[in-house]
């Protein structure tokens, strides 16, 4: 009895991790796939609003977002959010520990299991869906939901939903080809009749 028992809590063990080696390497396919140069059409929704489309582009520590009427540049140390409904700019820091899409997209995807607890919920030979949960409360989201599909020999994401503490952001994702398009930068000069409200 005491050997059957044994196998089984070898055999368990040894599945646990095989599924959060596969976890982990679904995350360092995405990575490699998606590389430091990278652009992704982007529709937006959360409970009771209307979804929002956009477009958001990364290069290297670089991006640029744009969503409904909102517009995001950041150099990788300064963020100018822009507000063209009213006409407004916001200019903060950038928050290099934030994984969440909007607010520093060049890190969206940089999971590691050190900060979360990464298992695969489902998966085919098309792709697979990925849960995350953060080790550390501090970082605000309880939970997020990452799918995944299988492109050739590349991985891309689909979709990613945030739960944060029950109030959900959900993110469909695609992908689009940006190796002839030039990362928009933030000039002063298209927003001369905006006011500024800086945070640094």
């Amino acid at each position: 009895m005491r050997e059957i028992l044994l196998i089984f809590v070898t055999s368990m063990m040894a599945f646990a991790a095989s599924a959060q080696t596969t976890a982990e390497w679904w995350i360092e396919a995405l990575n490699r796939s998606l590389g430091d140069r990278y652009g992704m059409n982007i529709s937006v929704a959360m409970a009771e609003s209307e979804s929002l489309n956009g477009y958001f582009m990364v290069d290297g520590d670089s991006y640029y977002i744009t969503l409904g009427v909102m517009e995001v540049y950041s150099d990788g140390k300064l963020r100018h959010e822009i507000n063209n409904e009213r006409k407004e700019v916001t200019i903060d820091n950038v928050d290099l520990s934030s994984v969440d899409l909007l607010t520093n997209p060049t890190h969206a995807f940089d999971f590691v299991g050190e900060e979360f607890a990464i298992s695969v919920v489902e998966s085919s030979a098309e792709g697979c869906v990925l849960s995350l949960v953060p080790r550390d409360d501090a970082m605000g989201v309880t939970k997020i939901r990452l799918a995944l599909r299988c492109d050739a020999s590349r991985v891309l994401p689909v979709s990613i939903s945030y739960d944060y503490d029950g109030e959900i952001v959900d993110m469909e994702l695609c992908i689009v080809d940006v190796s002839d398009a030039n990362l928009p930068r933030w000039s002063k000069d298209g927003y001369r009749a905006y006011d500024i409200v800086s945070f640094i």
